[in-house]
């Protein structure tokens, strides 16, 4: 319904009630100007609110709002020329009272729905802005969120937490020869092989680029290293185009458990250490630090 299909309509809903009145309708002597501004200016809210949803129209919950609106405006509109004249008891059951309860209603069903659907939408947006578009795993603000409130259900319950930093060895060889179509379409694949080891106690991230970040709740050191040792022969157990020379891409990894007192970044930054010296070391293994 186009803003000027509305205005029609709401000129030709006054023009029928105004002629109405003045054709049947006995006038008022004792005309109360006060009630007549409020109730008027209560029927144009509505006519602009009728007139200013048009950008909702897409959504389920526009028509009741629009046909709310409406009939809230044709409410209002006969209260206001009540003032002016006299309507029988049927003709104000009709056009006052029963179009305002309807109206009213209609207006509470479409704004319900439009706060649940916004609602919705935050949480969407929210959901967005803390995963990574390429794997599907969390991003490094969306880690970083869940790592903080795992460092609290951590304290809380006297839990053990543990880090991993992981990067692919010699992924820029890959995107040389392949392209970087094939490199993301890879990273892809990888983001939804971590994504299924992935569970309530067990983040795990993108951290930047071709590197990632894990984060355990209530795994030990060792259990860690487990845990890195199972990504690392995931990563091994993906082949290759034939157009590269090696057979399987590898990984570096870097773990640390996270001592008391500590800030969890820096159980992070141990972590990034061992990685860097898993690289120095020869690449392809994981190392605790």
């Amino acid at each position: 319904m186009t803003n000027l299909y509305k205005l029609f309509l709401t000129l030709v809903t006054v023009i029928g009630f105004v002629t109405y009145d003045l054709l049947y309708a006995v006038p008022i002597e004792n005309i109360r100007i006060y009630n007549i501004i409020v109730e008027l200016s209560f029927s144009l809210m509505c006519v602009v609110l009728f007139m200013s949803i048009n950008s909702l129209k897409d959504k389920s919950f526009y028509r009741f709002l629009s046909v709310g609106f409406f009939l809230v405006f044709v409410s209002m509109l006969v209260d206001g020329l009540d003032q002016i004249h006299v309507h029988g008891e049927l003709y104000t059951a009709v056009f006052e009272k029963t179009t305002l309860l309807i109206g009213v209603f209609l207006v509470f069903v479409g704004m319900k729905a439009w706060i649940v659907d916004d609602a919705l939408m935050n949480e969407k947006l929210e959901i967005l802005t803390l995963t990574d578009e390429l794997t599907g795993l969390f991003n490094r603000r969306g880690m970083l969120k869940k790592f903080e409130g795992l460092d609290e259900l951590a304290q809380k319950k006297h839990l053990t937490l543990s880090f991993i930093i992981a990067d692919l060895d010699d992924f820029k060889v890959f995107n040389d020869t392949m392209g970087h179509v094939a490199g993301d379409a890879y990273l892809a694949d990888l983001g939804q092989s971590l994504l299924s080891m992935a569970n309530e106690n067990t983040v795990i991230g993108r951290w930047g680029g071709e590197e990632f970040a894990i984060c355990i709740l209530g795994g030990d050191l060792n259990q860690a290293l487990d845990f890195s040792e199972k990504i690392r022969q995931t990563v091994i157990g993906i082949s290759m185009p034939l157009q590269m020379k090696v057979q399987n891409m590898t990984m570096s990894l870097g773990v640390s458990q996270k001592i008391e007192g500590e800030h969890f970044m820096d159980a992070i930054k141990r972590a990034d250490r061992s990685l860097y010296l898993a690289k120095n070391k020869g690449k392809n293994q994981s190392i605790a630090g």
